[in-house]
Protein backbone atom coordinates (compact mmCIF):
# COMPACT_ATOMS: atom_id res chain seq x y z
CA UNK A 1 0.00 0.00 0.00
CA UNK A 2 1.11 3.56 -0.69
CA UNK A 3 0.31 6.81 1.11
CA UNK A 4 0.64 10.02 -0.86
CA UNK A 5 2.67 12.57 1.08
CA UNK A 6 3.02 16.17 -0.19
CA UNK A 7 6.63 16.31 1.00
CA UNK A 8 8.15 12.88 0.30
CA UNK A 9 5.80 11.60 -2.39
CA UNK A 10 4.59 7.97 -2.21
CA UNK A 11 5.26 6.27 1.14
CA UNK A 12 5.10 2.48 0.86
CA UNK A 13 3.84 0.68 3.96
CA UNK A 14 3.60 -2.99 4.82
CA UNK A 15 0.32 -4.66 5.93
CA UNK A 16 1.70 -4.87 9.48
CA UNK A 17 2.62 -1.17 9.49
CA UNK A 18 -0.84 -0.31 8.21
CA UNK A 19 -2.45 -2.01 11.21
CA UNK A 20 -0.24 0.01 13.55
CA UNK A 21 -1.09 3.21 11.64
CA UNK A 22 -4.80 2.41 11.98
CA UNK A 23 -4.54 2.07 15.77
CA UNK A 24 -6.50 4.81 17.66
CA UNK A 25 -3.36 6.11 19.40
CA UNK A 26 -1.70 6.74 16.04
CA UNK A 27 -4.88 8.07 14.43
CA UNK A 28 -5.14 10.51 17.34
CA UNK A 29 -2.16 12.34 15.85
CA UNK A 30 -4.41 13.51 13.00
CA UNK A 31 -5.93 15.85 15.57
CA UNK A 32 -2.64 17.21 16.94
CA UNK A 33 -1.29 20.20 15.03
CA UNK A 34 2.40 19.97 14.26
CA UNK A 35 3.10 23.61 15.14
CA UNK A 36 0.47 24.26 17.79
CA UNK A 37 -0.50 27.93 17.42
CA UNK A 38 1.91 28.34 14.51
CA UNK A 39 -0.95 28.61 12.01
CA UNK A 40 -1.98 31.90 13.70
CA UNK A 41 1.21 33.38 12.24
CA UNK A 42 1.56 31.12 9.18
CA UNK A 43 -1.96 30.23 7.90
CA UNK A 44 -0.67 27.33 5.79
CA UNK A 45 0.76 25.55 8.82
CA UNK A 46 -2.26 23.31 9.40
CA UNK A 47 -0.32 20.05 9.07
CA UNK A 48 -0.43 17.45 11.83
CA UNK A 49 1.78 15.19 13.92
CA UNK A 50 0.27 12.30 11.95
CA UNK A 51 1.81 13.54 8.72
CA UNK A 52 5.13 14.20 10.43
CA UNK A 53 5.14 10.69 11.92
CA UNK A 54 4.56 9.08 8.54
CA UNK A 55 7.36 11.17 7.05
CA UNK A 56 9.76 10.28 9.85
CA UNK A 57 9.01 6.58 9.32
CA UNK A 58 9.74 6.99 5.61
CA UNK A 59 13.06 8.73 6.24
CA UNK A 60 14.00 6.16 8.90
CA UNK A 61 13.80 3.43 6.29
CA UNK A 62 15.72 5.51 3.77
CA UNK A 63 18.47 6.32 6.31
CA UNK A 64 18.82 2.65 7.28
CA UNK A 65 19.14 1.70 3.63
CA UNK A 66 21.82 4.37 3.24
CA UNK A 67 24.01 2.95 6.02
CA UNK A 68 23.28 -0.72 5.22
CA UNK A 69 26.30 -0.96 2.90
CA UNK A 70 28.57 -0.69 5.95
CA UNK A 71 26.69 -3.43 7.84
CA UNK A 72 27.81 -6.44 5.84
CA UNK A 73 28.60 -8.39 9.03
CA UNK A 74 24.88 -8.35 10.02
CA UNK A 75 22.72 -11.30 8.92
CA UNK A 76 19.77 -10.57 6.62
CA UNK A 77 17.18 -11.55 9.21
CA UNK A 78 18.68 -9.13 11.72
CA UNK A 79 18.83 -6.40 9.07
CA UNK A 80 15.11 -6.82 8.40
CA UNK A 81 14.39 -6.72 12.14
CA UNK A 82 16.49 -3.61 12.73
CA UNK A 83 14.94 -1.80 9.76
CA UNK A 84 11.37 -2.66 10.83
CA UNK A 85 12.11 -1.57 14.42
CA UNK A 86 13.63 1.72 13.26
CA UNK A 87 10.65 2.51 11.01
CA UNK A 88 8.23 1.84 13.88
CA UNK A 89 10.28 4.10 16.17
CA UNK A 90 10.03 6.84 13.53
CA UNK A 91 6.27 6.34 13.25
CA UNK A 92 5.64 6.26 17.00
CA UNK A 93 8.23 8.69 18.39
CA UNK A 94 5.65 11.48 18.88
CA UNK A 95 2.81 9.27 20.09
CA UNK A 96 2.67 10.99 23.49
CA UNK A 97 2.51 14.58 22.27
CA UNK A 98 -0.15 16.58 24.13
CA UNK A 99 -2.81 18.74 22.46
CA UNK A 100 -1.37 21.79 20.65
CA UNK A 101 2.00 20.02 20.61
CA UNK A 102 4.53 21.60 22.98
CA UNK A 103 2.03 24.19 24.19
CA UNK A 104 0.08 21.58 26.13
CA UNK A 105 3.03 19.76 27.72
CA UNK A 106 2.04 20.74 31.27
CA UNK A 107 -1.25 18.79 31.10
CA UNK A 108 0.35 15.39 30.53
CA UNK A 109 -0.12 12.80 33.31
CA UNK A 110 2.14 12.55 36.33
CA UNK A 111 5.14 10.31 35.75
CA UNK A 112 4.01 8.04 38.59
CA UNK A 113 0.78 7.32 36.69
CA UNK A 114 2.52 5.92 33.61
CA UNK A 115 5.65 4.26 35.02
CA UNK A 116 7.55 3.71 38.26
CA UNK A 117 11.24 4.52 38.45
CA UNK A 118 13.14 4.45 41.73
CA UNK A 119 14.11 7.96 42.77
CA UNK A 120 11.80 9.65 40.24
CA UNK A 121 9.32 12.07 41.92
CA UNK A 122 5.94 10.44 41.16
CA UNK A 123 4.13 13.80 40.88
CA UNK A 124 6.46 15.20 38.23
CA UNK A 125 4.69 15.83 34.94
CA UNK A 126 5.77 13.34 32.28
CA UNK A 127 7.47 14.59 29.14
CA UNK A 128 5.95 13.74 25.77
CA UNK A 129 8.88 11.38 25.13
CA UNK A 130 8.14 9.49 28.35
CA UNK A 131 4.44 9.37 27.43
CA UNK A 132 5.34 8.00 23.99
CA UNK A 133 7.47 5.24 25.51
CA UNK A 134 4.71 4.30 27.99
CA UNK A 135 2.10 4.07 25.22
CA UNK A 136 4.35 1.96 23.00
CA UNK A 137 5.36 -0.42 25.78
CA UNK A 138 2.29 -0.68 28.00
CA UNK A 139 -0.89 -0.25 25.95
CA UNK A 140 -2.80 -2.58 23.65
CA UNK A 141 -0.65 -1.11 20.88
CA UNK A 142 2.18 -3.20 22.36
CA UNK A 143 0.06 -6.33 21.89
CA UNK A 144 -0.58 -5.35 18.27
CA UNK A 145 3.15 -4.89 17.59
CA UNK A 146 3.96 -8.28 19.13
CA UNK A 147 1.32 -9.96 16.98
CA UNK A 148 1.92 -8.26 13.65
CA UNK A 149 5.73 -8.20 13.79
CA UNK A 150 6.27 -11.63 15.31
CA UNK A 151 7.85 -12.94 12.10
CA UNK A 152 10.43 -10.13 12.11
CA UNK A 153 11.18 -10.57 15.80
CA UNK A 154 10.25 -6.94 16.61
CA UNK A 155 9.01 -6.32 20.14
CA UNK A 156 7.44 -3.15 21.57
CA UNK A 157 10.24 -2.75 24.13
CA UNK A 158 12.73 -2.72 21.24
CA UNK A 159 10.83 0.17 19.65
CA UNK A 160 10.55 1.95 23.00
CA UNK A 161 14.32 1.61 23.50
CA UNK A 162 15.02 3.54 20.30
CA UNK A 163 12.56 6.29 21.29
CA UNK A 164 13.87 6.61 24.85
CA UNK A 165 17.54 6.02 24.02
CA UNK A 166 17.83 3.60 26.96
CA UNK A 167 19.49 0.23 26.47
CA UNK A 168 17.18 -2.71 27.27
CA UNK A 169 18.45 -5.30 29.82
CA UNK A 170 19.20 -7.80 27.06
CA UNK A 171 20.44 -5.68 24.16
CA UNK A 172 18.41 -6.92 21.17
CA UNK A 173 20.56 -4.86 18.81
CA UNK A 174 23.76 -6.81 19.48
CA UNK A 175 25.22 -8.98 16.73
CA UNK A 176 28.37 -11.01 17.32
CA UNK A 177 29.43 -8.94 20.30
CA UNK A 178 28.81 -5.64 18.47
CA UNK A 179 25.79 -3.47 19.26
CA UNK A 180 24.00 -1.34 16.66
CA UNK A 181 22.00 0.53 19.29
CA UNK A 182 24.12 3.74 19.14
CA UNK A 183 23.66 3.89 15.34
CA UNK A 184 19.91 3.31 15.48
CA UNK A 185 19.49 5.87 18.28
CA UNK A 186 21.43 8.43 16.25
CA UNK A 187 19.15 7.91 13.27
CA UNK A 188 16.11 8.67 15.46
CA UNK A 189 17.48 11.41 17.73
CA UNK A 190 20.85 13.12 17.27
CA UNK A 191 22.50 16.03 15.51
CA UNK A 192 21.68 14.33 12.20
CA UNK A 193 18.40 12.47 12.61
CA UNK A 194 15.33 11.66 10.55
CA UNK A 195 13.00 13.47 12.97
CA UNK A 196 14.68 16.80 12.23
CA UNK A 197 15.00 15.99 8.54
CA UNK A 198 11.24 15.59 8.28
CA UNK A 199 10.01 18.40 10.49
CA UNK A 200 12.34 21.01 8.99
CA UNK A 201 11.37 20.06 5.43
CA UNK A 202 7.67 19.73 6.29
CA UNK A 203 7.39 22.86 8.43
CA UNK A 204 9.19 24.89 5.77
CA UNK A 205 6.80 23.58 3.11
CA UNK A 206 3.61 24.32 5.04
CA UNK A 207 4.65 27.67 6.49
CA UNK A 208 5.85 28.86 3.09
CA UNK A 209 9.32 29.90 4.28
CA UNK A 210 12.72 28.97 2.90
CA UNK A 211 14.62 28.72 6.20
CA UNK A 212 14.15 24.95 6.68
CA UNK A 213 15.25 23.82 3.25
CA UNK A 214 18.39 21.73 2.78
CA UNK A 215 19.65 18.99 0.48
CA UNK A 216 18.14 15.96 2.22
CA UNK A 217 19.04 13.50 -0.55
CA UNK A 218 22.72 14.47 -0.49
CA UNK A 219 22.87 13.97 3.27
CA UNK A 220 21.19 10.57 3.08
CA UNK A 221 23.43 9.36 0.26
CA UNK A 222 26.58 10.20 2.26
CA UNK A 223 25.61 8.64 5.57
CA UNK A 224 27.39 5.50 6.72
CA UNK A 225 28.35 3.43 9.75
CA UNK A 226 31.56 2.55 11.59
CA UNK A 227 32.55 0.05 14.28
CA UNK A 228 34.54 1.04 17.35
CA UNK A 229 34.89 -0.59 20.79
CA UNK A 230 32.05 -3.01 20.22
CA UNK A 231 29.61 -0.35 19.00
CA UNK A 232 28.37 0.84 15.63
CA UNK A 233 27.93 4.59 15.15
CA UNK A 234 26.88 7.03 12.45
CA UNK A 235 29.28 8.61 9.95
CA UNK A 236 29.00 11.30 7.32
CA UNK A 237 31.32 11.63 4.33
CA UNK A 238 33.42 14.78 4.43
CA UNK A 239 32.12 15.95 1.04
CA UNK A 240 28.68 16.36 2.65
CA UNK A 241 29.89 18.53 5.52
CA UNK A 242 28.69 21.81 3.99
CA UNK A 243 25.26 20.28 3.44
CA UNK A 244 25.28 19.16 7.07
CA UNK A 245 26.17 22.68 8.21
CA UNK A 246 23.32 24.02 6.08
CA UNK A 247 21.04 21.50 7.81
CA UNK A 248 22.12 22.75 11.25
CA UNK A 249 21.63 26.36 10.25
CA UNK A 250 18.20 25.52 8.83
CA UNK A 251 17.07 24.26 12.23
CA UNK A 252 18.61 27.28 13.99
CA UNK A 253 16.88 29.76 11.68
CA UNK A 254 13.54 27.93 11.83
CA UNK A 255 13.54 28.32 15.60
CA UNK A 256 14.39 32.01 15.42
CA UNK A 257 12.02 32.96 12.60
CA UNK A 258 9.16 30.42 12.74
CA UNK A 259 8.95 28.46 15.99
CA UNK A 260 9.68 31.60 18.08
CA UNK A 261 7.50 33.95 16.00
CA UNK A 262 6.16 36.69 18.25
CA UNK A 263 2.50 35.92 17.55
CA UNK A 264 2.95 32.20 18.17
CA UNK A 265 4.72 32.94 21.46
CA UNK A 266 1.88 35.28 22.52
CA UNK A 267 -0.65 32.47 22.14
CA UNK A 268 1.69 30.04 23.88
CA UNK A 269 1.92 32.35 26.90
CA UNK A 270 -1.86 32.82 27.03
CA UNK A 271 -2.31 29.04 26.98
CA UNK A 272 0.26 28.68 29.77
CA UNK A 273 -1.59 31.22 31.90
CA UNK A 274 -4.91 29.52 31.29
CA UNK A 275 -3.53 26.08 32.18
CA UNK A 276 -1.83 27.47 35.28
CA UNK A 277 -5.18 28.79 36.48
CA UNK A 278 -6.95 25.54 35.61
CA UNK A 279 -4.55 23.48 37.71
CA UNK A 280 -5.61 19.86 38.12
CA UNK A 281 -8.96 20.44 36.44
CA UNK A 282 -7.34 19.95 33.03
CA UNK A 283 -5.13 16.91 32.88
CA UNK A 284 -4.66 14.40 30.06
CA UNK A 285 -5.66 10.89 31.15
CA UNK A 286 -2.97 8.30 31.78
CA UNK A 287 -5.22 5.53 30.48
CA UNK A 288 -4.27 4.81 26.85
CA UNK A 289 -7.85 4.35 25.61
CA UNK A 290 -8.96 7.69 27.05
CA UNK A 291 -5.74 9.38 25.95
CA UNK A 292 -6.58 8.50 22.33
CA UNK A 293 -9.44 11.07 22.53
CA UNK A 294 -7.16 13.78 23.90
CA UNK A 295 -6.45 15.98 20.85
CA UNK A 296 -6.49 19.69 19.99
CA UNK A 297 -10.28 19.82 19.82
CA UNK A 298 -10.49 18.19 23.27
CA UNK A 299 -8.46 21.07 24.70
CA UNK A 300 -10.20 23.77 22.65
CA UNK A 301 -13.57 22.61 24.02
CA UNK A 302 -12.24 23.26 27.51
CA UNK A 303 -10.91 26.65 26.44
CA UNK A 304 -14.20 27.68 24.83
CA UNK A 305 -16.17 26.49 27.84
CA UNK A 306 -14.10 28.49 30.32
CA UNK A 307 -14.78 31.97 31.72
CA UNK A 308 -11.07 32.51 32.31
CA UNK A 309 -9.92 35.77 30.61
CA UNK A 310 -6.93 34.03 29.02
CA UNK A 311 -9.22 31.38 27.54
CA UNK A 312 -11.50 34.13 26.25
CA UNK A 313 -8.59 35.82 24.46
CA UNK A 314 -7.60 32.55 22.80
CA UNK A 315 -11.19 31.86 21.75
CA UNK A 316 -11.59 35.36 20.31
CA UNK A 317 -8.21 35.19 18.52
CA UNK A 318 -7.18 38.29 20.45
CA UNK A 319 -3.53 37.79 21.40
CA UNK A 320 -1.53 40.12 23.58
CA UNK A 321 0.28 42.70 21.50
CA UNK A 322 4.05 42.94 21.21
CA UNK A 323 5.39 46.00 23.02
CA UNK A 324 9.15 45.43 22.99
CA UNK A 325 11.45 42.81 21.48
CA UNK A 326 15.10 42.61 22.54
CA UNK A 327 17.78 40.24 21.24
CA UNK A 328 20.98 38.89 22.80
CA UNK A 329 22.91 41.64 24.66
CA UNK A 330 19.92 43.99 24.60
CA UNK A 331 17.79 41.14 25.98
CA UNK A 332 20.23 40.76 28.88
CA UNK A 333 20.16 44.52 29.52
CA UNK A 334 16.37 44.48 29.52
CA UNK A 335 16.22 41.47 31.83
CA UNK A 336 18.44 43.17 34.41
CA UNK A 337 15.95 46.04 34.58
CA UNK A 338 12.86 43.83 34.82
CA UNK A 339 11.97 44.60 38.44
CA UNK A 340 12.44 48.36 38.02
CA UNK A 341 10.48 48.35 34.77
CA UNK A 342 7.56 46.49 36.27
CA UNK A 343 7.44 49.02 39.13
CA UNK A 344 7.07 51.83 36.59
CA UNK A 345 4.58 50.09 34.27
CA UNK A 346 0.97 50.68 35.24
CA UNK A 347 -0.73 48.09 33.01
CA UNK A 348 -0.25 44.31 33.14
CA UNK A 349 2.42 42.86 30.86
CA UNK A 350 3.87 39.47 30.05
CA UNK A 351 7.58 38.74 29.68
CA UNK A 352 8.40 35.89 27.30
CA UNK A 353 12.01 34.72 27.24
CA UNK A 354 13.04 32.42 24.36
CA UNK A 355 16.50 30.91 23.92
CA UNK A 356 17.78 28.52 21.30
CA UNK A 357 21.11 26.71 21.41
CA UNK A 358 22.77 26.04 18.11
CA UNK A 359 23.39 22.49 19.27
CA UNK A 360 22.12 20.54 22.27
CA UNK A 361 24.71 17.83 21.61
CA UNK A 362 27.81 20.04 21.59
CA UNK A 363 28.12 22.77 24.21
CA UNK A 364 31.40 24.61 24.03
CA UNK A 365 32.27 26.30 27.29
CA UNK A 366 29.84 23.97 29.09
CA UNK A 367 29.90 20.18 28.78
CA UNK A 368 31.21 20.03 25.21
CA UNK A 369 29.09 16.95 24.47
CA UNK A 370 26.02 15.45 26.12
CA UNK A 371 27.10 12.61 28.37
CA UNK A 372 26.32 9.33 26.70
CA UNK A 373 25.35 10.84 23.36
CA UNK A 374 27.04 9.11 20.42
CA UNK A 375 29.20 11.45 18.36
CA UNK A 376 28.67 11.85 14.64
CA UNK A 377 31.96 11.00 12.94
CA UNK A 378 33.11 12.55 9.68
CA UNK A 379 34.70 10.08 7.28
CA UNK A 380 37.65 11.82 5.64
CA UNK A 381 39.12 10.12 2.57
CA UNK A 382 42.85 10.24 1.89
CA UNK A 383 44.32 9.29 -1.47
CA UNK A 384 45.79 5.81 -1.31
CA UNK A 385 45.05 5.24 2.39
CA UNK A 386 42.12 4.18 4.51
CA UNK A 387 39.62 6.93 5.43
CA UNK A 388 40.02 8.45 8.87
CA UNK A 389 37.23 9.33 11.28
CA UNK A 390 37.06 12.75 12.93
CA UNK A 391 34.40 13.95 15.44
CA UNK A 392 32.14 16.39 13.63
CA UNK A 393 32.74 19.25 16.08
CA UNK A 394 36.48 18.96 15.41
CA UNK A 395 36.02 18.84 11.64
CA UNK A 396 33.55 21.72 11.40
CA UNK A 397 34.14 25.01 13.21
CA UNK A 398 30.46 25.94 12.86
CA UNK A 399 29.75 24.66 16.38
CA UNK A 400 32.36 26.99 17.82
CA UNK A 401 31.20 29.98 15.74
CA UNK A 402 27.58 29.52 16.84
CA UNK A 403 28.31 28.36 20.39
CA UNK A 404 26.57 31.31 22.04
CA UNK A 405 23.11 30.58 20.66
CA UNK A 406 20.50 33.35 20.49
CA UNK A 407 18.08 34.88 22.98
CA UNK A 408 15.00 36.99 22.41
CA UNK A 409 13.13 38.63 25.29
CA UNK A 410 9.71 40.06 24.54
CA UNK A 411 7.26 42.16 26.53
CA UNK A 412 3.59 41.82 25.61
CA UNK A 413 0.73 43.99 26.82
CA UNK A 414 -2.71 45.32 26.05
CA UNK A 415 -3.06 47.52 22.98
CA UNK A 416 -3.79 50.60 25.12
CA UNK A 417 -0.55 50.14 27.10
CA UNK A 418 1.91 49.59 24.23
CA UNK A 419 3.10 53.17 23.85
CA UNK A 420 3.61 53.54 27.58
CA UNK A 421 5.57 50.29 27.78
CA UNK A 422 7.81 51.11 24.81
CA UNK A 423 8.46 54.69 26.01
CA UNK A 424 9.34 53.46 29.50
CA UNK A 425 11.67 50.77 28.21
CA UNK A 426 13.31 53.19 25.78
CA UNK A 427 13.86 55.77 28.52
CA UNK A 428 15.46 53.29 30.93
CA UNK A 429 17.69 51.76 28.25
CA UNK A 430 18.66 55.11 26.78
CA UNK A 431 17.04 54.41 23.41
CA UNK A 432 15.21 57.36 21.87
CA UNK A 433 11.99 57.00 19.89
CA UNK A 434 11.36 53.30 20.63
CA UNK A 435 8.05 52.36 19.00
CA UNK A 436 5.67 49.55 20.05
CA UNK A 437 7.03 46.23 18.85
CA UNK A 438 10.45 47.75 18.22
CA UNK A 439 13.89 46.54 19.20
CA UNK A 440 15.86 48.66 21.70
CA UNK A 441 19.13 48.69 19.78
CA UNK A 442 21.55 51.27 21.08
CA UNK A 443 23.26 53.51 18.55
Amino acid sequence: MEIRDPVHGPITITPAERKVIDHPLVQRLRGISQLGFGERAFPGATHTRFLHSLGTMQLAGAAFDAVAGDLGFVARADMRRFRATLRLAGLLHDLGHPPLSHGGERILPRIGEIRTVQGDPPRRTATHEEMSVALVANSDLADLIRLEFANEGVRPDHVAALISGRTPPDDPFQVGGVTLLPLLKQLIASELDVDRMDYLTRDSYFTGVAYGRFDKDWLLSHMGAHRSDGEVGLTLDSNAIFTFEDFLLSRFHMFLMVYFHHKTMAYQRMLERFLEGAGRRIRAPADARRFSDCNDEWLFRKIRGSTDPWASRISRSSPLALAVEAWDDEASDLDRMRDRLEDRLSGPCEWVDSEVEFSKYFRFGKDDRHAGSPTLMVRVSHHGTRPSLVPVDEYSDLFMRQAGGRRVLRIYGREDDLKTISRTVGSMLGVQGLKPGGRPVKA
